[in-house]
């Protein structure tokens, strides 16, 4: 039997493995079910009660039927995002999902200095706030122009949702402004969101 679906991204823990059992489009890592892909989940109950239920992550979006008009980002969006590229001046991000729809065609997303904190904007080091590969919960305060929709991360429940370690382990948020590797237990910078 299926139970609900939910949005998930890469990285996203599902489960702990001693309730449940991973199905297609998961791995674990420290115990925990992670999703692999992005997309939705299904829990589904085995018909015999000696195993533990299986947690399904293999549900990108359809492609096999007719193609609608592509999701695209409104300004007031809260919008999830994958770090991609670090300048001075400039974060570029890949939007996965808005609000709580996967997007069916990644869109790229700018998020300007200025636009990191609502505090002392003028110290902010982008470097120090996020590194590639983060995902990150931002609003959309612009269309923007070719080079994609201008994203902000200025309030406490915006920021860094997802993180790894220079090292390539999971890292767990210790306050607004730190990360801890779970494995190393080294401390990292970025601008935390606000757990919800």
């Amino acid at each position: 039997m299926a139970g609900s679906s939910q949005l998930v991204i890469p990285g996203q823990p599902l489960g702990s493995t001693s309730k449940f059992s991973p199905g297609p489009g998961t791995h674990i890592a420290n115990e925990q079910i992670q999703s692999s892909i992005v997309g939705s989940t299904t829990k589904t109950t085995p018909t015999n009660n000696r195993t533990l239920p299986t947690i399904l992550t293999a549900h990108p979006p359809d492609s096999t039927t007719s193609k609608p008009a592509p999701l695209l980002p409104t300004v007031g969006a809260i919008v999830y995002a994958r770090i991609t590229r670090l300048t001075r001046q400039h974060v570029h991000a890949s939007i996965l999902a808005i609000s709580s729809t996967v997007a069916t065609h990644p869109c790229r997303g700018i998020l300007r200095a200025q636009d990191v904190r609502s505090t002392e904007r003028d110290k902010v080091k982008l470097a120090d706030c996020f590194h590639v590969g983060d995902i990150v919960r931002a609003l959309v305060i612009s269309l923007g122009d070719q080079g994609g929709y201008y994203l902000s991360t200025a309030a406490n429940e915006l920021g860094v949702v997802m993180a790894w370690s220079e090292e390539g382990n999971g890292c767990v948020p210790i306050s607004w402004r730190e990360v801890r590797d779970e494995v190393t237990g080294v401390r990292e910078t970025r601008k935390v969101a606000r757990p919800f």
